[in-house]
């Protein structure tokens, strides 16, 4: 059992996450059965920053149609375990009950991948991952389906891991006969002192609109399905995106699973509840589909 690391700090770890994911799941219909959509990028900041930002992600996937397993993509930001870490087997829980890892899924990527390892250890204390799971039990429950997850934390994150883990999942999921969706999950630009990015000069009325411009540079080459043209972005500007291997993996996965298209859904920042410029993060939400 991998325990929640996160509950009531991120999130809330009693009644009132029903009720936040209620608010922002209010008008949600029927699950729909077209099934079109192969990946989808969320952030994973405190739900009061960027929860309703990332709804809009499993919204789109649940009016879709619910897959089989959520392959879910995350970075590893306290540096334990392995550099590619697969969740192996086991549950995960959280204040909504447990999930099952699809332990078959996990070790096939594992076993298919060149660089990913088998290790529960990395998944410990990570909040990326952790923070996606309620969303998903919430709308697996709606639907009353038994959704499975294989959660995966990234220690690197480049064209190399990206090419290489979404042609596994693919691989995986093809051999398996499993009906796979990628996560992605990732915040945007980190900008200000307690993220140790300072690199231009921004007069605080403008820094919203500067960062929306700078992460929006990212964000059309995701739209594109442009791996290298999102990392290339990113070193050019010394970008602070926290998951762009996780977003990678769901580009090369998407293509190689016949996607045809990307649409943001949904953008903001946490000036936007905060108003404070002292830390401002970006967070988007995005699907893609064939």
């Amino acid at each position: 059992m991998r325990y929640p690391a996160v509950a009531g700090s991120f999130y809330p770890a009693d009644e009132e996450l029903v009720e936040m994911l209620e608010e922002f799941f209010r008008g949600l219909g029927e699950e729909g059965s077209e099934r079109q959509i192969t990946a989808g990028v969320a952030p994973h900041a405190g739900y009061i920053f960027s929860g309703y930002t990332a709804s809009r992600t499993y919204r789109a996937i649940f009016e879709d149609g619910l897959p089989e397993t959520f392959v879910i993509l995350g970075p590893n930001h306290t540096g334990l375990g392995s550099p590619i870490a697969v969740y192996p087997s086991g549950k995960w829980l959280t204040p909504l009950g447990e999930v099952e890892v699809d332990a078959e899924m996990a070790k096939a990527i594992a076993r298919l991948s060149g660089i990913a390892d088998l290790d529960d250890t990395a998944h410990t204390y990570e909040h990326s991952i952790e923070v996606q799971v309620p969303f998903i039990q919430y709308l697996a429950e709606k639907a009353g389906k038994d959704v499975r997850i294989v959660p995966i934390t990234l220690g690197m994150q480049d064209e190399d891991v990206a090419e290489d883990l979404g042609r596994a999942i693919l691989e995986a999921s093809e051999e398996l006969g499993r009906d796979v969706v990628v996560i992605a999950s990732t915040d945007f630009m980190h900008y200000g002192p307690m993220y140790g990015y300072v690199p231009f000069r921004v007069r605080a009325e403008e820094l919203p609109h500067r960062i929306k411009e700078w992460d929006f540079r990212v964000i059309r080459r995701i739209l594109d399905f442009d791996v290298k043209g999102m990392f290339r972005e990113l070193r050019e500007m010394r970008h602070t995106m926290c998951g762009p291997g996780g977003v990678g993996t769901a580009i090369v996965y998407s293509r190689l699973a016949g996607a045809l298209e990307a649409e943001l859904l949904h953008y903001t920042t946490s000036f936007e509840v905060s108003r404070s410029t002292d830390a401002v993060v970006g967070y988007a939400s995005i699907v893609m589909r064939k």
